[in-house]
């Protein structure tokens, strides 16, 4: 069991697998809070256009509900994993017990490296959790995150701009995007979306 050891700090990234990546070894090394509401999550922040990774005391309100902190609600969360010692922690722990009865474990050779095996699979059970939670967030979901309806400053501005371009491209709405320094996977996505809205106007 990894002791917790928590940074409170945001972890600002430029895209989605390094967030996946940096949230994995927020639970393999127990910075997480255990209460009861509580979640390692990966938000998308729309005024700097990063990806952040962070622990969550309480889950119950969604970031992007406090209006008056302009930080909190430009910041969009797309995964959260929760971390109560019931949901995560008892979890883990029941898992590796019953895997040690399928595998007889408890009549294993003295040169048999228990907690090495423990951390191992542990590991295994956290990739997969965040598999399963992260397969559903696909990159035209986060990419709408980002269009906000149209309402972003950045969909605004590229509407406005594709107006006044006889020639449209998708490869110059991404280079267009890409120098607001958007992540390239949204920027992809974003693109095909304000294309289309550009498609729809009279």
């Amino acid at each position: 069991m990894a002791l917790c050891q928590i940074n409170n700090s945001k972890t600002v990234v430029g895209n989605y697998q390094n967030a996946l990546d940096i949230l994995k070894q927020k639970l393999y090394n127990g910075d997480y809070y255990t209460s009861t509401d509580s979640s390692v999550c990966v938000a998308y922040n729309r005024t700097i256009h990063r990806y952040q990774v962070f622990p969550r005391k309480d889950i119950s309100v969604s970031i992007n509900e406090y209006p008056r902190n302009k930080e909190n609600f430009n910041t969009i969360r797309i995964l959260d994993i929760p971390t109560s010692s019931d949901n995560f922690d008892k979890y883990i722990e029941s898992q590796i017990e019953l895997n040690k009865l399928n595998n007889n474990l408890s009549k294993v050779p003295s040169d048999y490296n228990n907690e090495e095996q423990e951390s191992e699979l542990r590991k295994k059970l956290i990739d997969s959790m965040i598999y399963l939670q992260s397969s559903s967030v696909n990159k035209k979901e986060r990419a709408y995150f980002e269009y906000d309806n149209g309402n972003s400053k950045i969909a605004k501005r590229c509407i406005s701009t594709l107006k006044e371009v006889k020639a449209l491209s998708l490869g110059y709405l991404e280079n267009m995007l890409s120098e607001q320094d958007i992540p390239i996977e949204i920027a992809k996505e974003l693109a095909v979306i304000i294309l289309k809205e550009h498609f729809s106007v009279d």
